[in-house]
């Protein structure tokens, strides 16, 4: 390739879209030069969005380095074109700009620390200065503070001393004159370090405009709060939007007007954290480092501003209940729906800036078998890519970028389901540097081609499907695998029922959003699938009877995919009216409770009925009991 070669996605007449490729001469930071015919428009183009940030369609980094770097065909790329467009057109997420907010709440022991942060920082910071201890003329001394965390910055509650009245005092000059501790300025200051509370300048003004005990509770709202060395405050545990003065560059990048994308979206639906009962999954919260994400009455609360888009409680998130608006789980699926891989390939996945990096270095020779896919942010990668590319065929997939925990535990548990099922080593590989990619893809066509492939596109939630591919992958192997264990694993296993405890109140099911748990209401069973488990742990934490165990390992056999019966009570009828109310075992357990206390009486048997008739029996008891006394 001597020349610049331009890939195009057109539309022409009606509905209709075709392809072309054509010689360009291009400049960075220039806008393609394209000669278009009037009735042609372009859809999107092969490119680098670096190279040209503002073009008037959307550049497919996909598109180019497959266009130029692969063997694919001309009908190949139009289809990869079209790919590459529904994927772009499918984004939808919140974009805004954040208004700059340069307020800041400071506190301090020490007035002239105060000053003197006023006077480095006032011109850029809009400063709220509270002192904690002694007194200033310029500065507000705040007592009894209280700090709350709240949705867009801080609370802060405190209590200021308000000695003086404006609303009466007349600026008569009667109270200065009366103090003998000149302890009352010409400002209306009073320094309370000298006060001896002698009362003099109450008994002075005329006006009784002045009163030594009265303070002024406030609440102050802030965006920002930074306490100096030795405030001597009590922070909230999360010290989200609270900075020192070793953080102020971080602060500094928060102040000013910033375009905000709320590309991370969270479902409630299939969450294991239970905001209710503040337990469960917090596999977000604990991979991210930048306290983007907190848990709260809600459940999962984001803060988009904080977010930097690192991808790590993306890939950390066992269900999926997080999901990366750029390129969710579901558009990933339908992806290559639209554009089937070739079986037998390999799939490199890198960002735009580390793609156009390997394709500025590359020779341009065409390479056989493999397809580079632009994925917006590789440490959001999640074990479900890796293996849905597997089960399609691919030979091996390559992620191009930094090494980072959350992406490096979902490739370990990926390579340990492939190992253990087909014994074949390293099928996913990161490379942290472009140079080293041509060595990884000199194996390419090496590998033998799978003889069954997977070609269901539907999608119901990560967890789901993630587990829908292991038990393909099962089928497909011909080796009696052992159970995975490890911290790779930590999300997958089993829940153990101790029948003698279980009442079958069914407390575990109503917090299982992930439907691991579920109860047959005709036969008063409750069963369990343990592929669709992740441990969250919050139905052993709800379970009243201590009935619930957690036995972690991935079980890679055929059983471990369907439902297992764990316990089955009998139904409680109503004597009555034969209502089923409950099951025995619940029962029994009440009036064990009620005669270890003395409470239960035998030969009123309320227990015995339904809701209904035990209101009934205890009218009829009651008219019983009136006939009886009337008699």
């Amino acid at each position: 390739m001597n020349n610049y070669t331009g890939h195009f996605l057109i539309s022409t007449t009606g509905a209709q879209s075709d392809y072309y490729s054509a010689p360009l001469a291009i400049r960075p930071g220039f806008a393609f030069n394209v000669e278009q015919e009037k009735d042609e428009s372009i859809l999107l183009a092969g490119g680098f969005p670096a190279i040209h940030p503002d073009s008037p369609f959307p550049l497919s980094p996909t598109l180019q380095l497959n266009g130029d770097l692969t063997d694919i065909n001309e009908a190949g790329i139009a289809a990869l074109a079209r790919a590459e467009f529904t994927r772009n057109n499918s984004q939808s997420y919140r974009s805004y700009t954040l208004e700059a907010d340069p307020r800041l709440t400071v506190l301090s022991a020490d007035a002239a620390s105060l000053h003197a942060f006023i006077d480095t920082y006032g011109g850029v910071l809009h400063i709220d200065p509270l002192l904690t201890t002694g007194y200033d003329p310029e500065l507000a001394t705040a007592q009894e503070i209280k700090i709350e965390q709240t949705h867009k910055g801080l609370k802060l509650n405190f209590s200021v001393k308000q000695p003086i009245d404006m609303d009466r005092c007349t600026y008569c000059g009667a109270c200065g004159e009366a103090c003998p501790e000149q302890c009352l300025s010409e400002q209306l200051f009073l320094d309370f370090s000298r006060c001896t509370l002698c009362k003099e300048c109450v008994t002075a003004c005329p006006n009784d405009a002045i009163d030594l005990h009265i303070v002024e509770h406030r609440e102050l709202i802030t965006p920002a709060l930074l306490p100096l060395e030795g405030a001597g405050v009590e922070l909230p545990e999360t010290k989200k939007n609270i900075y020192s003065e070793g953080s102020l560059p971080a602060l500094f990048e928060r102040i000013y007007a910033t375009e905000i994308d709320e590309v991370i979206d969270w479902n409630p639906a299939i969450c294991q954290y239970s905001a209710r009962l503040k337990t469960g999954c917090s596999a977000c919260m604990d991979a991210c480092g930048h306290n983007a994400i907190s848990q709260s009455r809600e459940g999962v609360e984001l803060d988009h501003i904080a977010c930097v888009e690192c991808g790590a409680c993306l890939a950390s998130c066992p269900t999926g209940a997080l999901q990366y608006k750029r390129f969710g789980d579901g558009q990933f699926m339908e992806y290559f729906r639209t554009f089937p891989l070739t079986p037998g390939s390999f799939v490199v996945l890198g960002d735009a800036a580390t793609l156009h990096k390997y394709w500025w270095s590359s020779d341009k020779k065409a390479c056989e078998k493999v397809f580079f896919m632009e994925y917006p942010q590789p440490a959001a990668l999640h074990a479900l890519h890796f293996l849905f590319l597997h089960a399609m065929g691919a030979e091996g997939v390559i992620v191009l970028g930094p090494a980072q925990s959350s992406v490096s535990r979902q490739i370990e548990i990926s390579n340990k389901i492939i190992h253990e099922l087909f014994q074949k080593s390293q099928m996913v590989q990161q490379i942290t540097a472009v140079t080293g990619l041509d060595l990884l893809l000199q194996e390419v066509g090496n590998g033998a081609v799978p003889a069954h492939v997977y070609h269901d596109f539907s999608f119901t939630n990560r967890r789901t499907k993630l587990m829908e591919l292991v038990q393909f992958m099962v089928e497909q192997s011909s080796v009696e695998p052992e159970i995975l264990t490890g911290p790779a694993t930590e999300y997958f296993g089993t829940i153990i029922c101790n029948e003698d405890k279980c009442t079958g109140c069914i407390a575990c099911v109503g917090e299982c959003r992930v439907g691991a748990l579920t109860t047959d209401g005709e036969t008063y069973s409750l069963s369990h699938t343990p592929s669709l488990c992740v441990q969250c742990g919050t139905c052993v934490t709800v379970c009243p009877e201590n009935a619930l165990t957690m036995q972690s390992g991935l079980e890679l056999r055929k059983d471990f995919f369907q439902e297992r019966l764990i316990v089955k009570t009998e139904p409680a009828q109503c004597k009555s009216c034969g209502k089923v109310y409950g099951t025995k075992k619940s029962l029994e357990k009440v009036i064990s409770i009620l005669s270890a206390k003395g409470m239960w009486d035998k030969t009123d048997d309320l227990l015995s009925y339904c809701d209904n008739c035990r209101v009934v029996n205890l009218y009829e008891s009651s008219k019983n009991e009136q006939a009886n006394r009337a008699n």
